[in-house]
């Protein structure tokens, strides 16, 4: 099983988290960053790592941690937009999605969980 704390730094990797409602050319109050969750456990954890984070910049961090509300699947044109789009925009670099792809590799034990329990 893949840790929260480890994905919360691959996901800190993506994002530019002094950034407010903003990622790469990206503007609006729809490119927030967040954390939300669905198991209050799980929030200290973020809690902490945020914490830790933070001690990185002299900025305050802009990430909303937050119990999940609702969650909306994007529409279908962006549902995997840069194998649609190779020329699209992202502003997440190559290198990161390699770093990922690395990640998710070293951590085969991981099993999905049913759709039912990630719509929550």
């Amino acid at each position: 099983m893949i840790s929260l704390t480890f994905l919360l730094g691959l996901y800190y990797d993506m994002i530019d988290p002094i950034s407010v409602n903003r990622q790469g050319n990206d503007r609006g109050s729809q490119y927030r960053t967040g954390i939300y969750y669905t198991d209050e456990e799980d929030k200290t954890v973020i809690l902490e790592s945020v914490k830790r984070l933070q001690q990185k910049y002299d900025k305050p961090v802009a990430i909303e941690v937050m119990p999940l509300r609702n969650y909306y699947s994007a529409e279908e044109y962006h549902q995997k937009y840069l194998d649609k789009n190779p020329a699209g925009y992202c502003h997440i670099g190559p290198e990161q999605f390699e770093k990922a792809s690395r990640a998710k590799e070293t951590h085969t034990d991981y099993s999905r969980k049913s759709d039912g329990k990630l719509k929550y």
